[in-house]
């Protein structure tokens, strides 16, 4: 079943400081069997510092909800955001869900409410706490009127504010106290770059269970380790090593992994990148055939680049029989006015156009100015500009067909009296 998807999209525009605000959304889905439409609306007041969204779903799922989104005085940082839905048999907005946010210090503390009978009810609570060298999070429930601790992580910095010691805590009823269930240590070389990774686990005392080596090899190769600790003794379980061939271009990576049987580390993953000024040109994946014990190449990647260095082309092979190409066309802002979508057939070595994506863009503003608080746009482009209007194409019997389009429109206050 093919789905033909038509997206209608409505934006209004208010001139905010250069700024232009993405209003709202429509979309008209259509397939063989089913017609739904669905309408995002977003109002920000910037005085009251409030957000309004509205989502509404029309067909065979009908939902309609709105959220109201509370920001702090800068505009920033989310202070309440409160859900409802709207019943149609009673015909009345009902509570769904809230979200509460308070900031204190280097403090974060998050409420969650769900809806009961339509009252607010206490859920889960999350306070996070930041110092210069460390992170606390602890999480709680609600249960007989009050909040219960449930768990806690702590995370020890150093002074580049890397990891250097986690620790994972899970409450204890009876005794009512924290209980340290879990914890890792991050160690560094003399260079500042991570040397070893060794986690933790709780018997009747502390046993590293688990550790992860980072180090360069005689050959100036990047290499890194997984260890197991197992009948008393640290077990690699598989290994992976990085060569820079700085000659040709290119990175080089094996990964070998431990064959249970033989207790040896055997050849398992192969790849090879190939640069040209520090852009990819080419990726070719292998894995290991163990009844030919040879590499058996799974996919290869090729990256074409205009003069202005974007990516014009790129092209999957999968496997002996498969192929994709991806062409993508520019205008002289540097939008992507098209993709176009062409499969391998491989009996004919001849690529055969199955989809494109056309894309039209408003000239007269750049996309950096569109304020978009609540993100309901979910069209993402490569573009200098806004985008006007998207269409989605098959061939299909020899023809061009659309099976989706989305219209975008933009208003500016200035204009409306």
């Amino acid at each position: 079943m093919i789905k033909k998807i038509l997206f209608f999209l409505f934006f209004s525009i208010i001139s905010l400081a250069q700024q232009v605000e993405l209003k709202s959304v429509e979309k008209v889905i259509i397939n063989d069997k089913e017609k739904s439409t669905i309408s995002i609306s977003q109002n920000y007041d910037k005085k009251t510092r409030k957000l309004e969204v509205l989502y509404i779903e029309k067909g065979l799922n009908p939902y309609t909800s709105k959220t109201f989104i509370q920001y702090d005085k800068d505009g920033k940082k989310e202070l309440n955001n409160e859900e409802y839905r709207y019943n149609p048999s009673t015909k009345k907005w009902e509570k769904d869900n809230k979200i509460v946010t308070t900031y204190k210090n280097n403090k974060e503390i998050v409420k969650t409410y769900n809806s009961k009978e339509n009252k607010w009810t206490e859920y889960k609570k999350y306070e996070n706490e930041s110092t210069g060298n460390s992170h606390i999070s602890i999480t709680y429930s609600f249960k007989n009127k009050k909040w219960l601790p449930l768990t806690k992580t702590y995370i020890l910095l150093n002074k580049n504010k890397e990891n250097t010691l986690i620790e994972d805590y899970t409450w204890d009823k009876d005794k009512q106290k924290w209980s340290l269930e879990a914890k890792t240590e991050y160690t560094y070389n003399q260079d500042g770059k991570l040397k070893e990774i060794v986690s933790y686990k709780k018997e009747n005392n502390w046993i590293a269970n688990q550790k992860l080596k980072y180090y360069t090899d005689e050959n100036g190769n990047q290499v890194y380790s997984n260890f197991l600790f197992e009948d008393g003794k640290w077990i690699e379980q598989d290994r992976t090593i990085s060569e820079e061939d700085k000659l040709n271009n290119k990175k080089i990576t094996v990964t070998k992994k431990l064959n249970q049987e033989t207790k040896k580390l055997e050849n398992y993953y192969h790849s090879i990148e190939t640069y040209k000024n520090d852009m990819i040109e080419q990726e070719v994946v292998y894995f290991w055939d163990k009844d030919k014990q040879d590499w058996k190449k799974s996919n290869e990647q090729n990256y074409f680049y205009n003069e202005n260095k974007k990516l014009i082309r790129k092209q999957d092979f999968l496997g002996d029989d498969k192929g994709v190409q991806f062409t993508y066309n520019f205008d002289k802002n540097g939008n992507n006015i098209e993709i176009l979508i062409e499969e391998l057939y491989f009996q004919s070595k001849t690529w055969e156009a199955t989809e494109k994506i056309e894309y039209l863009y408003d000239l007269s503003i750049t996309k950096d100015k569109v304020l978009n608080k609540r993100n309901i746009d979910d069209e993402e482009v490569n573009s200098v500009n806004p985008i006007l209007e998207m269409k989605h194409y098959i061939y299909k019997n020899g023809k061009w067909i659309v099976t989706e389009q989305s219209k975008y429109s933009y208003r500016d206050r200035k204009s409306v009296v």
